[in-house]
Protein backbone atom coordinates (compact mmCIF):
# COMPACT_ATOMS: atom_id res chain seq x y z
CA UNK A 1 0.00 0.00 0.00
CA UNK A 2 1.22 3.31 -0.80
CA UNK A 3 1.51 5.83 1.89
CA UNK A 4 0.15 9.46 1.48
CA UNK A 5 3.71 10.86 0.81
CA UNK A 6 4.18 8.56 -2.15
CA UNK A 7 0.53 9.93 -3.48
CA UNK A 8 0.79 11.39 -6.81
CA UNK A 9 -0.67 15.02 -7.20
CA UNK A 10 -3.39 15.66 -9.07
CA UNK A 11 -1.90 17.22 -11.56
CA UNK A 12 0.04 13.91 -12.10
CA UNK A 13 -3.27 11.87 -11.65
CA UNK A 14 -4.58 13.82 -14.78
CA UNK A 15 -1.69 13.38 -16.68
CA UNK A 16 -1.69 9.56 -16.11
CA UNK A 17 -5.95 9.27 -16.82
CA UNK A 18 -5.09 11.74 -20.18
CA UNK A 19 -2.10 9.41 -21.16
CA UNK A 20 0.13 11.93 -21.22
CA UNK A 21 2.80 10.43 -18.34
CA UNK A 22 6.26 8.91 -19.85
CA UNK A 23 6.37 4.93 -19.10
CA UNK A 24 8.20 4.86 -15.72
CA UNK A 25 5.83 7.23 -14.07
CA UNK A 26 2.73 5.40 -15.19
CA UNK A 27 4.13 2.10 -13.95
CA UNK A 28 4.54 4.02 -10.32
CA UNK A 29 1.00 4.99 -10.40
CA UNK A 30 -0.64 1.63 -11.46
CA UNK A 31 1.83 0.28 -8.78
CA UNK A 32 0.21 2.93 -6.05
CA UNK A 33 -3.30 2.19 -7.68
CA UNK A 34 -3.76 -0.85 -4.65
CA UNK A 35 -4.43 2.29 -2.72
CA UNK A 36 -8.40 2.18 -2.33
CA UNK A 37 -8.30 5.92 -1.68
CA UNK A 38 -6.45 6.38 -5.07
CA UNK A 39 -8.00 4.33 -6.88
CA UNK A 40 -11.51 5.84 -6.03
CA UNK A 41 -9.64 9.27 -7.76
CA UNK A 42 -8.08 7.60 -10.70
CA UNK A 43 -11.79 6.16 -11.19
CA UNK A 44 -13.66 9.38 -10.63
CA UNK A 45 -11.37 11.15 -13.10
CA UNK A 46 -12.02 8.55 -16.03
CA UNK A 47 -15.67 8.65 -14.89
CA UNK A 48 -15.82 12.78 -15.75
CA UNK A 49 -13.49 12.74 -18.65
CA UNK A 50 -15.37 9.95 -20.43
CA UNK A 51 -18.74 12.09 -19.23
CA UNK A 52 -17.46 15.55 -20.35
CA UNK A 53 -16.42 13.75 -23.82
CA UNK A 54 -19.79 12.31 -24.43
CA UNK A 55 -21.30 15.50 -23.32
CA UNK A 56 -19.17 17.56 -26.06
CA UNK A 57 -20.68 15.48 -28.78
CA UNK A 58 -24.48 15.98 -27.41
CA UNK A 59 -24.59 19.01 -26.87
CA UNK A 60 -23.02 22.34 -26.31
CA UNK A 61 -22.28 23.59 -23.30
CA UNK A 62 -24.69 26.96 -23.70
CA UNK A 63 -27.40 24.33 -24.62
CA UNK A 64 -27.13 22.86 -21.10
CA UNK A 65 -27.41 26.22 -19.59
CA UNK A 66 -30.35 27.48 -21.52
CA UNK A 67 -32.00 24.29 -20.46
CA UNK A 68 -31.40 24.55 -16.79
CA UNK A 69 -32.53 27.70 -16.91
CA UNK A 70 -35.60 27.23 -18.52
CA UNK A 71 -36.22 24.04 -15.63
CA UNK A 72 -35.75 26.41 -13.56
CA UNK A 73 -38.21 28.95 -14.88
CA UNK A 74 -41.13 26.55 -14.83
CA UNK A 75 -40.50 25.21 -11.40
CA UNK A 76 -40.54 29.39 -10.10
CA UNK A 77 -43.96 29.62 -12.35
CA UNK A 78 -45.41 32.89 -13.69
CA UNK A 79 -44.20 35.87 -11.70
CA UNK A 80 -46.62 38.86 -12.20
CA UNK A 81 -44.59 42.39 -12.12
CA UNK A 82 -45.01 44.61 -9.11
CA UNK A 83 -48.17 47.42 -9.70
CA UNK A 84 -46.90 50.67 -9.89
CA UNK A 85 -47.82 53.43 -7.05
CA UNK A 86 -50.81 54.97 -7.52
CA UNK A 87 -50.47 58.39 -7.22
CA UNK A 88 -52.96 60.41 -4.44
CA UNK A 89 -55.37 62.45 -6.45
CA UNK A 90 -54.52 65.92 -4.10
CA UNK A 91 -50.61 65.55 -5.57
CA UNK A 92 -52.20 65.29 -8.96
CA UNK A 93 -54.59 68.29 -8.33
CA UNK A 94 -51.72 70.06 -6.96
CA UNK A 95 -49.59 69.68 -10.22
CA UNK A 96 -51.74 70.35 -12.28
CA UNK A 97 -52.75 73.91 -10.32
CA UNK A 98 -48.78 74.78 -10.38
CA UNK A 99 -48.99 74.26 -13.86
CA UNK A 100 -52.34 76.45 -14.72
CA UNK A 101 -50.82 79.11 -12.89
CA UNK A 102 -47.00 79.28 -14.46
CA UNK A 103 -49.12 78.94 -17.83
CA UNK A 104 -50.74 81.82 -17.07
CA UNK A 105 -47.92 83.71 -16.11
CA UNK A 106 -45.94 82.62 -18.52
CA UNK A 107 -47.45 82.49 -21.79
CA UNK A 108 -51.28 84.00 -21.65
CA UNK A 109 -50.38 87.37 -19.99
CA UNK A 110 -47.56 88.57 -21.69
CA UNK A 111 -49.68 87.35 -24.91
CA UNK A 112 -52.36 89.95 -23.50
CA UNK A 113 -49.61 92.97 -22.77
CA UNK A 114 -50.20 92.63 -19.32
CA UNK A 115 -47.52 94.58 -17.02
CA UNK A 116 -43.75 93.78 -18.20
CA UNK A 117 -41.95 92.22 -15.50
CA UNK A 118 -38.71 92.87 -14.76
CA UNK A 119 -36.74 95.94 -12.63
CA UNK A 120 -35.65 99.31 -13.90
CA UNK A 121 -32.97 101.53 -12.32
CA UNK A 122 -33.78 104.80 -11.10
CA UNK A 123 -32.58 107.01 -13.90
CA UNK A 124 -34.53 104.96 -16.18
CA UNK A 125 -37.58 106.15 -14.20
CA UNK A 126 -39.82 109.69 -16.08
CA UNK A 127 -38.42 112.50 -14.25
CA UNK A 128 -41.52 114.64 -12.95
CA UNK A 129 -42.00 117.80 -15.13
CA UNK A 130 -41.23 119.67 -11.78
CA UNK A 131 -38.39 118.23 -9.68
CA UNK A 132 -35.34 118.46 -7.63
CA UNK A 133 -32.56 116.20 -6.64
CA UNK A 134 -31.49 116.20 -3.47
CA UNK A 135 -29.13 115.04 -1.18
CA UNK A 136 -30.16 115.03 2.64
CA UNK A 137 -27.83 115.76 5.50
CA UNK A 138 -26.74 112.43 7.05
CA UNK A 139 -27.32 113.95 10.77
CA UNK A 140 -30.96 115.02 9.76
CA UNK A 141 -33.75 113.61 10.92
CA UNK A 142 -37.17 112.35 9.02
CA UNK A 143 -39.30 114.68 11.14
CA UNK A 144 -37.20 117.54 9.77
CA UNK A 145 -37.33 116.20 6.60
CA UNK A 146 -40.90 116.20 6.51
CA UNK A 147 -41.23 119.73 7.81
CA UNK A 148 -39.41 121.40 5.53
CA UNK A 149 -41.04 118.96 2.48
CA UNK A 150 -44.44 120.08 3.82
CA UNK A 151 -43.46 123.90 3.73
CA UNK A 152 -42.59 124.32 0.47
CA UNK A 153 -45.20 121.86 -0.79
CA UNK A 154 -43.23 119.24 -2.20
CA UNK A 155 -43.13 115.36 -1.74
CA UNK A 156 -40.88 112.24 -2.52
CA UNK A 157 -41.35 110.83 -5.89
CA UNK A 158 -38.32 108.67 -5.89
CA UNK A 159 -35.26 107.49 -3.50
CA UNK A 160 -32.93 107.33 -2.50
CA UNK A 161 -30.55 106.31 -5.31
CA UNK A 162 -27.60 104.21 -4.94
CA UNK A 163 -25.78 108.06 -4.24
CA UNK A 164 -28.33 108.71 -1.35
CA UNK A 165 -30.12 110.75 -3.92
CA UNK A 166 -34.07 111.83 -3.75
CA UNK A 167 -36.15 113.29 -6.37
CA UNK A 168 -38.77 115.94 -4.83
CA UNK A 169 -41.95 116.87 -6.59
CA UNK A 170 -44.07 120.00 -7.19
CA UNK A 171 -47.20 120.84 -8.86
CA UNK A 172 -45.74 123.70 -10.78
CA UNK A 173 -42.79 125.40 -11.66
CA UNK A 174 -43.16 128.16 -9.26
CA UNK A 175 -43.05 126.49 -6.20
CA UNK A 176 -40.01 123.92 -7.30
CA UNK A 177 -37.95 127.54 -8.27
CA UNK A 178 -38.94 128.46 -4.34
CA UNK A 179 -38.17 125.32 -3.10
CA UNK A 180 -34.92 125.69 -5.13
CA UNK A 181 -33.96 128.72 -3.29
CA UNK A 182 -35.50 127.68 0.10
CA UNK A 183 -33.80 124.22 0.60
CA UNK A 184 -30.46 125.91 -0.77
CA UNK A 185 -30.49 128.27 2.48
CA UNK A 186 -31.05 124.94 4.79
CA UNK A 187 -27.07 123.43 5.79
CA UNK A 188 -28.12 121.44 8.49
CA UNK A 189 -30.96 119.46 6.73
CA UNK A 190 -30.27 119.69 2.69
CA UNK A 191 -26.27 118.98 1.17
CA UNK A 192 -27.24 119.47 -2.02
CA UNK A 193 -30.04 120.52 -4.44
CA UNK A 194 -30.41 120.27 -8.06
CA UNK A 195 -33.35 121.21 -10.40
CA UNK A 196 -34.19 118.74 -13.27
Amino acid sequence: MASINDRPDDDRLLDYVSGRLPAAEAAQIETAAGDPDLAADIALMRGMRAALRDGTEREAPGELGWKRLERAMDAAGPQRAPLPRRTPLWQVAAVTAVAAVLGWQFVALPMLGGPQAGYGTVSEAPAEAHSLTLAFAPQATEAEIRALLAEAGGRITDGPSALGLWQVSFDDAGARDAALAAFGAVPGIVEHVQAN
